[in-house]
């Protein structure tokens, strides 16, 4: 982190599972509530209650995006499916209505604006349970500070009392010598 001594960047954060928080890897199903879920949290959860685990959300089957993770397409694939989409006809025959092009560039606009939402959301969740963690360990921080402010308090305590009782045996082993002494003369 920022101000940090190993002077690391950093870790990066993984999209994870909104449930069991692993890393998504493979294939993880996204709601309609912008929730994500890895698929062994899908069936497991779901199986059971319709209700979001993150959100609280009721979901219907139909709530439910399967997506697969993947490599990243290069820059020039993404711009071109992307344009391709736009130029492909939604009826047979015919033309390439303007109108056709300007509807499928709402649906890619509202695709880009669902998609970040989405990320917005995680995000949110991210640093959020990131804060929860960083206020758990500040707190646990916190606790063991005291927890060791009074254990070198209780030592100095127990060392004060340990050499008080050294000087009063060691007065005493040196009155009882002197009694001894003053008994053989």
């Amino acid at each position: 982190p920022p101000g940090s001594s190993s002077g690391r960047p950093p870790a990066a954060s993984n999209l994870s599972c909104n449930k069991c928080s692993k890393p998504l890897a493979t294939t993880c199903f996204l709601c309609s509530c912008d929730c994500i879920f890895c698929e062994e949290c899908t069936y497991s959860h779901f199986e059971r209650s319709s209700q979001c685990p993150t959100c609280g959300r009721r979901l219907a089957e139909n709530d439910f995006t399967e997506l697969v993770v993947a490599d990243a397409n290069t820059g020039t694939d993404v711009v071109k499916s992307n344009m391709q989409s736009l130029l492909t006809k939604k009826h047979s025959g015919g033309m390439l209505q303007y109108s056709e092009i300007c509807q499928s560039l709402i649906r890619q606009v509202d695709s880009t604006k669902q998609a970040t939402k989405f990320l917005l959301k995680q995000l949110l969740l991210e640093s959020h349970k990131s804060g929860r963690n960083n206020l758990m360990a500040s707190r646990t921080h916190e606790a063991l500070q005291a927890e060791n402010t009074q254990l070198k308090q209780l030592n100095s305590s127990q060392r004060l009392q340990y050499e008080q009782t050294i000087t009063t045996l060691q007065n005493k082993l040196k009155a009882r010598e002197a009694t001894i002494a003053e008994q053989n003369k």
